[in-house]
């Protein structure tokens, strides 16, 4: 990783005709919050795309066994993200994709439509809703 740093650097200085030094920025704790729910809605949206694939080839019902896992999961989200947050998800989830693989829009209360495609776009419509995500 340092080597790709100097390299960047060498780059740099050769560029501008300066001596620069260039550094790694320090991820902040809302840095971390936001990659972990990232990863964890990534998890989810490869358990529920599991389920389908399990069903549809195999014509196992994948969703029986999950259930109970996934509602723990939503409650949690519900519990720590509050009512408007953990519904944005629930859709994001379970609603958002459809079997051909084009996306819903999410309707807010002006009529807007939303597209999430990702989960950064899903934090950051969250973010919108309720800030206090961020704390």
């Amino acid at each position: 990783m340092a080597e790709d740093f100097k390299e960047i650097q060498i780059a740099v200085d050769g560029i501008l005709n300066v001596k620069s030094y260039v550094r790694r920025k320090k991820r902040t704790e809302l840095d971390k919050k936001k990659e972990m729910f990232v990863q964890m809605m990534n998890s989810m949206e490869e358990i529920t795309i599991r389920q389908a694939l399990m069903y549809a080839d195999m014509d196992v019902d994948m969703f029986k066994y999950d259930e109970k896992f996934l509602s723990i999961i939503d409650l949690m989200y519900y519990l720590h993200f509050g009512e408007s947050c953990s519904d944005i998800i629930a859709f994001y989830l379970y609603d958002r994709r459809n079997p051909d693989g084009t996306l819903n829009a999410l309707v807010d209360q002006a009529g807007q439509e939303i597209i999430l495609e990702t989960p950064y776009d899903l934090w950051n419509l969250m973010v919108t809703i309720n800030p206090k995500i961020q704390d």
